[in-house]
């Protein structure tokens, strides 16, 4: 599984908390049947397991719990939801701005995912959407050619919209990039993979189109 892939798993599974004092609320998590989150890996503590994340809503002060689970424990994964998805029923408040934004990147040949407090509101029906709140976009691109065309489209929709848009690239090999440092041209990029985060050269990007 992916980073930003959405997990249900088995209440009565066995797990690794990570985050001290937070077992009784994520059995709760589980067995209200909301999703958790699949994180970075550490290569050297989490072996063949996964590690998952919960941010809490609001109410509960944003606070992120973490822990760590056999893929046996899944019940089902889905990838993070479709902006077109999310902007059906995100809240009045939200709404028309989410739906300005797909209208805008609809012509574009990847349709964009949600992530970050947006989708958690969608996915749970909690309140995590505050008045400065972003929207996370994340984009599966085939190469640096979409990836140019979504940020040319990413930078003229952010100078239109009353919120700040952020999000990353991902690439063929599952290394995502932040679309506002590939915007900026820089010689080196600041590479997120399922198990590891590295800065690597710009040129690389290309040898990861041709690899898939």
């Amino acid at each position: 599984m992916r980073r930003h892939d959405l997990v249900w798993l088995d209440p009565q599974a066995p797990w690794q908390v990570l985050s001290a004092g937070a077992e009784a609320r994520l059995r709760a998590w589980a067995q209200a049947r909301l999703p958790f989150v699949v994180a970075r890996r550490d290569p050297t503590s989490d072996e063949q397991q996964l590690r998952l994340g919960v941010p809490l809503p609001l109410a509960e002060h944003r606070q992120r719990l973490s822990l760590r689970v056999d893929p046996s424990a899944v019940l089902r994964s889905a990838p993070p939801p479709l902006l077109t998805e999310v902007a059906t029923d995100i809240g009045a408040g939200w709404r028309d701005r989410l739906h300005g934004l797909a209208t805008e990147t609809a012509t574009l040949p990847v349709a964009p995912r949600v992530f970050g407090s947006a989708a958690w509101q969608h996915l749970t029906g909690l309140g995590y959407l505050h008045d400065g709140s972003d929207i996370d976009l994340l984009w599966d691109v085939t190469g640096t050619g979409q990836a140019e065309t979504i940020v040319a489209v990413l930078q003229h929709c952010e100078r239109r919209s009353p919120m700040r848009l952020d999000g990353e690239l991902r690439f063929p090999v599952d290394r995502a990039v932040n679309w506002r440092e590939y915007a900026s041209g820089a010689a080196r990029l600041m590479v997120k993979g399922n198990d590891a985060c590295s800065l690597v050269p710009r040129e690389a990007l290309t040898a990861w189109q041709v690899a898939a």
